[in-house]
């Protein structure tokens, strides 16, 4: 697992026989282990005896819990620092109570077990982060890592005063939650291609992330599973035929430069050569819709969707070809 604010990279067993039963009984009950109660919390006990007796349960944080006299330096500065104590206070008034999250992550973990019965389902974690917002959802190795302060709602004052572009914070709401989730793991699950990466091959593998979030998250809504506004989600369905046309015939999904990605599949305010009322991305929205098209008529499994590297065969036999408006 990448680290994390206020962590160590250090990850061990539960130190111990008894410590371990300990740990797993806790575990079971405690459900999304909140990394920010353990650090904000006022419990009037000694912030390394408390982490040492903690560590078995934030092991991916912690470690064995002996970090030291300087990581325990970080950390206090970490808790003392007045955003990150605002953020936390702004955390719990948000979510006072994990649970409506934790059946929603439930569910999707459910999908995907029953998907890839060879994967387990992974320990949540929830954590103050500093405002991490390039990387909101961490997964690996069993576990994810939720920067719950990148979900407090798309108007909480300090995604402005951060100076994050509103394109960026629409997606800080809690309803994102669930599909970034599913977007990461999914991430973790498709192979890497090697060799020409073209945008045709950018495409499709962002419309397996989205695909994925389909099916693991059937109930949440479209614009928030890819992260637009209604109103740019509109937009692409109004002008598919437009945006598709505008790449077959500037000869771009096979282009491998930057000028091609940057224009189709970088995060900004809107698509550059569309107006500004077009989203960004809208390649991933493009890949999404074929990727869906493919898995319609050929009816494959999930995991065989997201192990095809052969992005010209899915677009082939997807039979692609969007409506004019």
């Amino acid at each position: 697992m990448a680290s994390c604010t206020g962590s160590t990279e250090k990850r061990s067993g539960s130190g111990g026989s008894a410590g371990g039963e300990q740990a797993a009984a806790k575990a079971a009950e405690q459900g999304i282990r909140r990394y920010e109660r353990l650090l904000f919390e006022e419990t009037g006990e000694d912030l390394a005896e408390r982490l040492k007796k903690e560590a078995p349960l934030y092991a991916v944080f912690l470690g064995d819990g002996d970090i030291g006299e300087n990581g325990l330096r970080q950390l206090r500065d970490f808790i003392a620092s007045p955003n990150n104590r605002e953020a936390y206070d702004a955390v719990m008034k948000v979510y006072p109570d994990l649970t409506p999250l934790e059946k929603e992550l439930k569910s999707m973990f459910d999908v995907f077990e029953a998907s890839f019965p060879d994967r387990k389902r992974p320990q949540v974690y929830t954590y103050v982060s500093g405002y991490d917002f390039s990387m909101p959802v961490r997964y690996a190795d069993s576990v994810m890592i939720i920067a719950i302060d990148m979900f407090l709602g798309q108007g909480y004052e300090m995604y402005n005063k951060l100076g994050i572009p509103l394109y960026i914070s629409q997606r800080f709401t809690p309803d994102h939650i669930l599909p970034a989730s599913a977007r990461e793991i999914s991430l973790s699950i498709i192979p890497e291609k090697e060799g020409a990466y073209t945008l045709l091959d950018a495409m499709i593998e962002q419309g397996k992330t989205l695909y994925f979030a389909d099916v693991m998250t059937p109930g949440i809504s479209d614009h928030i599973k890819i992260g637009f506004s209604p109103e740019q989600l509109q937009w692409c369905k109004k002008n598919e035929s437009n945006i598709w046309q505008f790449v077959i015939e500037n000869e771009l999904l096979y282009k491998t430069d930057s000028r091609a990605m940057s224009m189709f599949m970088v995060d900004g305010p809107f698509t550059s050569s569309f107006s500004q009322e077009s989203p960004s991305r809208t390649g991933a929205w493009l890949g999404w819709q074929i990727v869906r098209s493919y898995m319609q008529k050929n009816k494959e499994g999930l995991a065989a969707l997201l192990n095809n590297l052969n992005a010209q065969e899915i677009l082939e036999k997807s039979g692609y070809k969007p409506r004019r408006s």
